[in-house]
């Protein structure tokens, strides 16, 4: 492109997004979704970025939105209401998380997810317990004032038992079964135009009537109410009867890919529309530290679930088994083009699924790509009057033992050890780039290995000895034979962590690998550890996850591997002191400081003090914050002598 398409490129982009704006803002009737207009606006950033002399003044990537309009009186948010940065795939979600850690210790993040509900925009101010202003978000700087309609809305408190000044921010919207009643004849084209267009009404008493509801879940200012994660604030606003989205939750980042999946399983049975999950660092006190772009905070994230759809028809249907032992079920369907690649595989998920959704051999469905391996069949592509689905397989497709289905999971098991594809895909993730990273041993070289020269993971590190087998194998010279083998013993100095998250441990994935490497240095001391005391204090270890390490190392065969692998590697740890001043010294942490619990446990630990849950005459140390609790009377009982957060750090000078 030159210079000169270049300008009709960026000239004719600005028009036509800042043209969609005014559909999407003030007319309440965008012409296109939100997908298109993504991949204008990113188009658009791209090219300015390339040819800056071009960038239009009212450029609409560096502006928040529309201007309001002349019916309401304006008004200028305390703080800009901006929009979230979207992805429409898990490789543009883990963007988002590599952002944040690079500017945030890893042991302090945690995520709430909540839906994206498809409504409009509100703050609301509230002053010594009364509603006094309702405004939409307008273009982000100046919104619309709506105080009269917004009290319409019988959810919506006009008084609440808080005094102090108080901004909460949310979204108004329409539930579909409201929708159907008001739209009988067809006036509106989605739920989000109808409540969007109501409560723009200059008649209010019309906004009583269409029955709006609205959940807020943004608290302004949240350290002036004592609020420092994202859950807390949502437990606040709830219990001054402002109304929530009970949906949301906590999450760590091992859980993030699979909520995503789940949410979109269920999305559309939601009594709302919501067209995505909106994915928050937890802790808010560190949203500032992040900052934001022009337009959006680095915080928070939108993940949709629009994205581009192809048809074809499933010629067959086959079920897998994983290191897990779940069975996945996936459709092997004409080939198609999706997403600029041919497809001819796609996921089914579970049997439920296929159940649910009436899917069999020969039908047309509806397939998706959005950034996952395997593509994925999301419905049926036009009506199928007959209940025709394709039947539970009972018995593993590898090694045809009986599957198990356990209460309140809606997967298969293969729960046989010795099941071949359940071995084989252990042993790829062992060698598997995020965990052992020996190149070479991918997953075709495995099954070619595998059983006679490679059959269980300690094999791999005898493979030199097997090498007149291996040359026997067709593709497989003396050179290739030399690279595997040197990849081995490259992969032999490895950071503990990564050969902990490599054994594949149910609920453990990287992150908690880090966390519990910096407790321990080899699986010995793990195994030594029955109880796990050194980490269960950790907030992101749940009980789940020890119940799942305990249960792993109480097999004799992964206890075997465990201790063999301490016998081979050689770890790079994570576990280092930096001093012995807390050496001896035993501290109790209690109420509410400027860090995540996990911090000041991290850094007693390494510069050789110990923590403890309770106080007790052998406790050093009262470490205190706000609402301190039981433990601060117990410490002044037993002559505990007590320090603040400032006293601590001068400890550290």
């Amino acid at each position: 492109m030159n210079k000169l398409e270049a300008k009709k490129a960026i000239d004719s982009l600005t028009r036509k997004i800042n043209a969609w704006n005014i559909e999407y803002y003030q007319e309440n009737n965008p012409s296109v979704s939100d997908l298109e207009y993504d991949k204008a606006l990113n188009e658009l950033e791209r090219l300015e970025l390339l040819y800056p002399e071009f960038i239009n003044e009212n450029s609409p990537t560096k502006i928040l939105g529309s201007f309001a309009s002349s019916k309401f009186t304006k008004f200028t948010h305390q703080k800009p209401m901006l929009s979230l940065a979207k992805a429409y795939s898990y490789d543009e979600v883990l963007k988002y998380i590599n952002n944040i850690e690079k500017n945030i210790p890893i042991e302090k993040i945690n995520f709430t997810i909540e839906p994206k509900i498809d409504g409009l925009s509100i703050a609301l101010h509230y002053k010594k317990g009364k509603l006094v202003k309702a405004v939409t978000r307008g273009n982000g700087i100046e919104g619309e004032d709506v105080t009269d309609n917004i009290i319409q809305i019988k959810s919506i408190p006009k008084t609440i038992n808080y005094h102090n000044d108080l901004e909460v921010r949310g979204e108004v919207f329409i539930t579909k079964e409201d929708f159907k009643k008001i739209n009988i004849n067809n006036s509106f084209a989605n739920a989000r135009n109808a409540a969007s267009g109501t409560l723009r009404q200059l008649d209010s008493s019309i906004v009583a009537q269409r029955n709006l509801s609205a959940f807020l879940y943004e608290l302004i200012n949240p350290e002036l109410h004592g609020i420092s994660t994202q859950f807390e604030a949502i437990q606040f606003i709830k219990k001054l009867g402002i109304p929530v989205n009970d949906f949301g939750k906590v999450v760590d980042i091992e859980e993030l890919e699979d909520e995503i999946e789940n949410f979109s399983e269920i999305k559309n049975t939601l009594p709302y529309d919501a067209d995505g999950l909106v994915i928050k660092l937890n802790n808010i006190l560190l949203w500032t530290k992040l900052g934001r772009t022009a337009k959006f905070p680095k915080h928070s994230i939108a993940f949709k679930y629009d994205v581009e759809v192809a048809q074809s028809k499933i010629e067959k249907i086959v079920a897998t088994v994983g290191r897990t032992g779940k069975i996945t079920y996936v459709a092997n369907i004409e080939p198609v083009v999706l997403n600029q690649t041919t497809v001819k595989a796609a996921t089914l998920h579970n049997h439920n699924f296929i159940k649910t959704m009436n899917i069999n051999v020969g039908d047309n469905v509806n397939i998706i790509k959005a950034g996952e391996i395997i593509p994925k069949v999301t419905s049926l592509s036009g009506n199928k009057e007959n209940i025709d689905f394709y039947q539970k397989n009972n018995t593993c497709p590898s090694c045809h033992s009986i599957l198990v289905e356990y209460e309140n999971n809606v997967d298969q098991f293969c729960i046989n050890d010795d099941c071949d594809d359940k071995k084989i895909n252990n042993i790829y993730h062992f060698c598997s780039r995020n965990c052992m990273d020996i190149v070479g041993l991918g997953l075709s070289t495995i099954k070619d290995f595998y059983p006679k020269i490679i059959n269980k993971i300690q094999d791999i590190f005898t493979l030199s000895d097997k090498k007149n087998e291996i040359l026997k194998i067709p593709r497989y010279g003396r050179l290739k034979f030399k690279n595997i083998i040197e990849s081995i013993e490259k992969s032999k100095n490895v950071d503990f962590y990564k050969a902990l998250f490599a054994l594949g441990i149910k609920q453990i994935g990287q992150r908690a690998a880090k966390l519990i490497a910096n407790e321990y240095q080899n699986f010995s001391e793990i195994i030594s550890d029955k109880n796990l005391w050194k980490i269960e204090h950790i907030k992101t270890i749940g009980p789940k996850m020890l119940d799942s390490i305990k249960d792993f190392f109480a097999n004799d065969k992964n206890t075997e591997l465990a201790l063999y692998l301490d016998t081979v590697l050689n770890y790079n740890t994570n576990k280092k002191n930096i001093s012995t001043i807390f050496a001896n010294k035993v501290f109790v942490i209690s109420g509410k400081l400027s860090n995540p619990r996990d911090y000041y446990v991290s850094i007693i630990e390494s510069n050789s003090g110990k923590v403890s849950s309770s106080v007790s005459s052998k406790t050093t140390y009262l470490l205190i914050g706000e609402d301190p609790g039981s433990k601060l009377d117990k410490a002044k009982e037993l002559n505990v002598e007590i320090i603040n957060e400032e006293k601590f750090n001068s400890f550290l000078k």
